[in-house]
Parts: C-alpha cells; structure tokens; sequence
C-alpha cells in the first residue's frame, strides 16, 4: 500500500464518518428545536423532558437506519483490508 491509496482510504474514511452520523444529528436537531418550541409555547423548562425526547428518537432514527450503517462500514472496511492485504 502506498501512499496515495492510504491519503485515499483516510478521505474516504472521513467522509464516511460525517454522511453515517449526519442522520442521528439531524434527527437530534430537529428534535431538539421541537422541544424548544414546544417548551417556550407552554413555558415548560424542564431539561430532563428535551433531553428524553431526543434520546427516543435518536434511537428511533438508529434502529431504523443501523443496518444501512453497518454495512455501509462493513464494506468499506472489507475493500480497506483487501487492498492491504493484496498488496504483501
């Protein structure tokens, strides 16, 4: 493995980070400007309430997109070992 395939592989890497977490974060976002919203229409402070709400539906978001996640990794990790190990 050379150079270039290794500057490659760790761009690739990185963006394979950002486009995998960008639905959770999204999804938490959005989340969080509901409760928001919601807490300074009824005037509910309670963080405990925003932070619960998130978590639910992050999860939500998780357990429908973990599979597109983790094979999307699985794949890239198996093109990164074959290139490694090609190259002996």
């Amino acid at each position: 493995m050379d150079f270039s395939n290794i500057l490659q592989f760790t761009t690739e890497a990185l963006m394979l980070c950002l486009v995998i977490s960008l639905p959770y974060v999204v999804v938490a976002a959005i989340a969080g400007l509901t409760v928001s919203v919601f807490g300074a229409v009824t005037s509910i402070q309670d963080q405990a309430i925003a932070q619960g709400f998130k978590l639910l539906c992050v999860t939500i978001t998780l357990a429908v997109s973990g599979t597109w996640a983790g094979s999307t990794v699985l794949n890239f990790a198996k093109r990164v070992f074959s290139a490694m190990f090609l190259n002996l």
